[in-house]
């Protein structure tokens, strides 16, 4: 007996953008458009409204009529509901509706599983209350503000909001098995994995250019809550290796400031990308708030041995000592990459351990158990 093909609904937003969030839904744009999977995307644009139509998936954007900069390139829409958008959502026919961000999109995605009485499903990405708390301590810090517990609170209302809006969905997919416990003891709902695969071909060692010094790479976005204070720490006057920070964002030029000798190439992608991966001898990444870690992945696939924090869900990758470390705080991370740093032999050999790890996630596994989670909850409607 074949299965009846199913049509779903994506509202997120953040699509075009530089993250992993993005990055993740334009790889499920891939594997809807190979297998003939039906998949509408609703997401924002940064022109004017469109369609975008290629095989079984429609990408419709719209430009936001309200536009509010929350942070970064992260856009808050306070036009809602949209209503050109709620038209077209009816010409359709969706058997479930996936919300993958709490934010504008997310809230017109709301508003129609309620009014078209359509299963909803959710998923989280990005841990807001902590990076809400982050930047309100770092406002609260620079201005010399005599409030107490300002950053506490404002998590505490953040967890609020996110409460409120997660627990309307049928289920929530986090992606890591971390954040999954952290969100059974906050939310009221259903709990599932909703992970991450990585490109092995297009993050490969055979991209690397051979250089005379140790080059240790971040890469991801260059704000105060990737903790990336530890780098300026750890680097400063540091002189056997030179670090490499790939990627933009609001802390980039004080961070220049403080750490003079990086080198900060910005944005890359494509071909540009893989070869700072290959061509770097250590990867670090001192967040302590990132749900999954989708660049740690690329790093390990480019045969990197990696160093993570003890928090949230990057250090579910690592096998500490065999792939990488996992590092309790800022000494301890001093310590572990001084050892990778000193030691080339023990790098190359976690590096191949590293790259042979990614070679077991595969994307098609992981979209194969979105959609069976998919069906599973439309059946139970």
């Amino acid at each position: 007996m074949t299965t009846k093909p199913i049509h779903v609904a994506l509202f997120t937003d953040t699509y075009d953008e530089v993250n992993g969030v993005a990055n993740t839904f334009r790889h499920l744009t891939e594997y809807c458009r190979k297998t003939n999977r039906h998949l509408d995307i609703y997401t924002h644009a940064t022109e004017k409204d469109s369609v975008e139509e290629s095989g079984s998936v429609r990408i419709h954007r719209y430009k936001p009529a309200a536009p509010v900069d929350i942070y970064f390139d992260m856009i808050f829409d306070l036009k809602i509901p949209r209503l050109r958008m709620f038209n077209e959502f009816r010409k359709r026919h969706y058997d479930l509706i996936h919300t993958a961000t709490p934010g504008s999109m997310g809230l017109n995605a709301l508003a129609l599983a309620r009014l078209d009485k359509i299963p909803l499903i959710s998923s989280y990405h990005t841990s807001l209350p902590e990076y809400v708390r982050n930047r309100v301590e770092k406002i609260v810090q620079k201005f010399h503000l005599p409030t107490e517990h300002t950053g506490e609170r404002s998590e505490d209302a953040t967890w609020k909001y996110m409460q409120w809006y997660y627990n309307q969905t049928l289920l929530v997919l986090a992606p890591s098995e971390h954040t999954k416990a952290l969100l059974e003891k906050k939310l009221k709902t259903k709990i599932g994995i909703f992970s991450r695969g990585i490109d092995t071909e297009k993050f490969h060692p055979r991209y690397r250019e051979e250089h005379d010094e140790v080059v240790v790479i971040y890469v991801g976005r260059v704000s105060t809550e990737k903790n990336l204070d530890v780098l300026t720490e750890i680097f400063k006057g540091k002189e056997d290796a030179k670090l490499h920070i790939v990627g933009d964002g609001p802390y980039r030029q004080e961070m220049q400031e403080h750490c003079p000798t990086a080198i900060f190439p910005g944005f890359l992608n494509g071909a540009e990308l893989s070869r700072a991966y290959a061509s770097a001898d250590i990867f670090i990444f001192p967040s302590t708030t990132d749900t999954f870690g989708n660049v740690v992945l690329e790093a390990m696939s480019s045969a990197l041995p990696v160093i993570v924090t003890d928090k949230m869900g990057p250090k579910e990758l690592v096998r500490h000592g065999e792939n990488g470390f996992i590092t309790t705080g800022t000494k301890d991370m001093r310590t572990k990459l001084q050892t990778l740093i000193d030691d080339e032999p023990l790098r190359k050999k976690m590096g191949v351990q590293a790259r042979d790890y990614t070679l077991t996630r595969n994307w098609d596994a992981v979209f194969e158990q979105l959609f069976e989670d998919y069906r599973q909850n439309i059946l139970h409607q």
